[in-house]
């Protein structure tokens, strides 16, 4: 049995797909698949962003999973497969918030997670049966998971330094209106047994990891047992956490002792009004300069996210953000439109007051990576775009990034400078910044 498991790519505004030469982390996704299926199945796993798909290929399945952002290309290479007579089954968090949708373009779907599920239903197919839906009932268990195949990801296709993601656990105990997390992954934060972390690691052997939970220190307690065991591993690793976090300084000292080098954190906004009207209430605004002071002093690199298009903002926030980042010396920011995800409550509540511009905004693939899914916001959508797009770009001009990394220089300024030059030659008017 031949297995062919996909990763689509989006189309850009131009109609043409997303391509890229060099990624920064493989999806975790596809290689615990992989190691979820029984040895003797071949399996090959495809990125569409850095190969072509070849439909004419002799295949026995092909699984498909994707986001919201590229669900419309997802399902025109499950209608190509079905025409050729290939049986497709598609998941991930957007087929689970949308299963009727995804019926139509699908085999089977496979809605939530996929650790007892996935398995299921390979077994059923070797024997002849072909069911609809496959619904995991409850969340799986973490315990024991497999290590995850990543010999069979294309290693060409990824930077010269390898950095290999790795969950630690699962679910956010906050819930950002926003946000799908907590509907696919639950409210309760759902950690995996720190010895099969550290097991993991050891076994497949890189020096550099991104730790993809949502939020690492969703549980502090537990964070520091986790952060104790992997200082004798002596790695280098990414994350995720709230800006909040740096409250607790030893935690974040901790963090640094045992390899962290960068921090994805959510600010979103620079206003307390729009923070509590999406539901962020953990983040406080009043308190983000001497967090990331915390932060900047431990060594740790911050990546913060900022959100625009609360219903009450000006131009002015763009310029104003730009200036705030700039001055606290943050050294790479990520910009996005607020986007009603499906499933979320502020997708709920746009429908609701009649303000989305399309109620599946995600099947057309003319989509504007800085505009905006729905109206009734005070700026213009055309002035939105334009100062999004201005201010996110001026952030990555040379200039800034000389002020950010080198007046004074920071630690480890020689990647943070390279990192910085290879993320200013994406932010283009057609493509996001970190999709490669």
């Amino acid at each position: 049995m031949k297995i062919k498991l996909i990763g689509p790519t989006r189309y850009l505004e131009n109609g043409k797909l997303l391509k890229s030469k060099k990624l920064m982390v493989p999806s975790l996704t596809f290689p615990l698949l992989a190691a979820l299926t029984p040895a003797d199945i071949d399996v090959s796993i495809v990125n569409e962003i850095c190969e072509d798909i070849n439909f004419e290929e002799k295949v026995d399945l092909v699984g498909i999973t994707s986001y919201t952002i590229n669900i419309h290309r997802a399902y025109q290479i499950a209608d190509e497969f079905r025409k050729r007579n290939v049986p497709v089954v598609m998941g991930g968090i957007h087929v689970s918030m949308q299963p009727e949708e995804a019926k139509e373009h699908a085999d089977t779907i496979i809605v939530g997670e996929a650790e007892e599920t996935w398995p299921q239903f390979i077994n059923d197919i070797r024997n002849g049966i072909r069911k609809k839906v496959y619904t995991a009932e409850k969340r799986p268990s973490l315990v024991h998971l497999p290590i995850p195949r990543f010999s069979l990801i294309n290693k060409s296709h990824y930077l010269d330094y390898k950095v290999i993601p790795v969950q630690t656990g699962r679910g956010c105990p906050h819930s950002c209106d926003f946000c799908s997390v907590t509907k696919f992954s639950g409210k309760q934060y759902r950690p995996r047994p720190i010895p099969d972390v550290i097991n993991e690691i050891r076994t497949v052997g890189e020096k550099i990891y991104f730790f993809i939970d949502d939020n690492i220190f969703a549980s502090r307690s537990r964070a520091r047992k986790l952060l104790k065991a992997l200082i004798p591993l002596r790695i280098l690793w990414f994350g995720q956490a709230t800006i909040s976090a740096a409250e607790d300084k030893e935690l974040i000292e901790l963090a640094r002792k045992s390899g962290c080098i960068e921090m994805g954190v959510g600010l979103e906004s620079l206003s307390r009004k729009n923070l509590e009207s999406v539901g962020k209430t953990i983040n406080k605004v009043e308190h983000y300069e001497k967090n990331l002071k915390v932060y900047r002093k431990a060594g740790i690199r911050v990546l913060g996210s900022m959100i625009f298009g609360f219903d009450d903002e000006q131009p002015e926030v763009f310029k104003e953000t730009y200036h705030f980042l700039l001055k606290n010396r943050v050294p790479y920011t990520y910009w996005s439109p607020l986007c009603p995800y499906p499933g979320t409550p502020l997708y709920k509540r746009l429908k609701d007051q009649g303000r989305l511009k399309d109620a599946k905004w995600w099947l057309n693939p003319d989509g504007k990576t800085y505009g905006l899914e729905f109206t009734g916001t005070k700026m213009e959508e055309e002035v939105f775009s334009k100062n999004l797009y201005h201010y996110y770009k001026r952030y990555y001009s040379l200039g800034s990034i000389i002020k950010r990394t080198l007046f004074p220089p920071q630690q480890r300024w020689p990647s943070t400078i390279y990192l910085n030059l290879a993320y200013r030659k994406r932010v283009t008017p057609e493509a996001n910044l970190f999709e490669h």
